[in-house]
């Protein structure tokens, strides 16, 4: 199965391309792959100088990013810093633009270190296992620092959509019959939640039998709908932007001029 949710965030802005891309996992790295990346790079393999995998250690396979690393490109996995703060169930129902405010409020820290460690990288490429909720909102937060207009984020995200059949199967993930709400207890922070709910929820994770039940609960979760990514980015506007908020939170003013610099020239 080809790299899916592949494409540059610079497409259809007048960001420079070839300098943040963003994907789902990878999935047995084929030679069209690499053909493609270099494309969009627009040279060399070898220029691509960090993969920020947002995945958790359960999630990710091995060294399947092997033929680039085997090129000398770094690649950083960073699902496991900055925990969030635990909660013991998600609300019942919850909607997929709530759950990624609870994101951004409990995972402030985490952004602004990802976020720090791909503006020190680029050109970089960020992914998580579907491409879509973490690395949606990592790529959300970076298009709002160097002062992308919200609508043109709105579609960034939503242009995973059209992958979604692909990444479902691909993730091994079937849309249940909805329910309730997901049982009290069996998430044990929102982190297990997010991740075990967008990913292929390999047996090694301590949420893995919850899956089922929060994939139904969470509206939205297997869709990549607009009115998510546009709750989102209200609240951040509410809490003073990007800017603002992750250089509360570690994130330098020096990361954000080496990102404008680098995207916006």
């Amino acid at each position: 199965m080809p790299l899916l949710n592949l494409r540059d965030v610079a497409e259809g802005t007048p960001l420079r391309t070839g300098t943040l891309l963003r994907s789902a996992q990878p999935h047995r790295l084929t030679t069209a792959d690499t053909d493609r990346l270099a494309d969009l790079l627009g040279g060399p393999l070898e220029g691509l100088r960090l993969v920020a995998d947002l995945r958790s250690e359960a999630e990710r396979a091995g060294d399947d990013w092997a033929p680039l690393t085997d090129l000398g490109v770094r690649v950083t996995h960073l699902g496991t810093s900055g925990s969030p703060a635990d909660l013991s169930a998600l609300p019942p129902g919850i909607d997929l633009g709530d759950l990624y405010v609870l994101m951004l409020d409990h995972r402030t820290a985490w952004f602004a270190s990802v976020v720090a460690e791909i503006a020190d990288g680029l050109p970089a490429l960020v992914h998580c296992a579907a491409g879509k909720d973490r690395t949606g909102l990592v790529v959300a937060l970076i298009l709002d620092l160097v002062g992308v207009e919200h609508e043109v984020i709105v579609r960034d995200y939503a242009a995973t959509a059209t992958h979604l059949p692909q990444i479902i199967t691909m993730l091994g993930l079937t849309p249940p019959s909805p329910v309730e709400a997901v049982p009290s207890g069996a998430v044990p922070s929102m982190v297990g939640a997010v991740e075990a709910a967008s990913s292929a929820a390999e047996a090694a994770s301590p949420a893995a039998e919850a899956v089922p039940a929060m994939v139904g609960a969470i509206s939205g979760l297997l869709d990549a709908p607009e009115a998510a990514i546009r709750t989102f980015l209200a609240s951040l506007d509410a809490r003073g932007g990007a800017e603002r908020l992750l250089t509360a939170h570690g994130l330098t003013v020096g990361h954000v001029q080496r990102l404008r610099a680098a995207l916006v020239g």
